[in-house]
């Protein structure tokens, strides 16, 4: 009997519980490894709630590491009461707040063996000074000559996601398309070798 496969071991994964109104209960499993949430229906992650943005935040999933980073939603994004801006790392126990939802990080990693407390290190991703690490990733994309649906594959997002990424992008550099955004940032040394 060769076909017979093993059952694979089950992974607990990291989980956002929220404890409050409607949604009191829900758990979200966090696997997948870079997911927009919001109250779209084309988000990795769904909350329906109307104070919830409809692409709100993003959640990145690199080993045992989990990144939130607030893509400019109307109430904010907030770890254990602190205002986020970039990329922020969240541990377990963690409470974290997409506008005025709040929902507890919830690490099973972390329960097991002596490592109670883990610290995981922040995944580096250089930027320009004044661009989050995604901006910069679609800025690169977009010098390389790639479409929106190109960089979307690569980053593991949407091509919305890109779109608003990218008018993010125009807009910090005070440019009115792709054009203009290579050329101020092959001039102020935002792309790699281009200092």
């Amino acid at each position: 009997m060769s076909d017979v496969q093993k059952a694979r071991p089950i992974v607990p994964v990291p989980t956002l519980q929220f404890g409050e109104g409607p949604l009191a209960g829900l758990r979200i499993r966090l696997d997948q490894p870079v997911a927009t949430l919001g109250r779209g229906s084309d988000n990795g992650y769904v909350v329906s709630d109307p104070r919830v943005s409809r692409v709100h935040a993003e959640v990145h999933m690199r080993g045992e590491t989990v990144t939130v980073t607030d893509l400019g939603s109307s109430g904010g994004t907030t770890v254990n009461d602190e205002t986020i801006v970039g990329p922020h790392v969240i541990r377990h126990g963690d409470v974290v707040s997409f506008g005025t939802l709040a929902a507890t990080l919830e690490d099973p990693a972390a329960l097991h063996g002596d490592d109670a407390t883990m610290v995981f290190p922040a995944p580096t991703v250089h930027t320009g000074p004044h661009l989050s690490p995604r901006q910069q990733q679609v800025l690169e994309g977009i010098a390389e000559g790639k479409t929106n649906a190109e960089i979307g594959a690569d980053l593991g997002v949407t091509e919305r996601t890109v779109k608003a990424y990218a008018q993010e992008l125009y807009d910090k550099l005070s440019v009115r398309n792709r054009a203009g955004a290579v050329a101020v940032a092959v001039r102020e040394g935002l792309l790699p070798g281009s200092a």
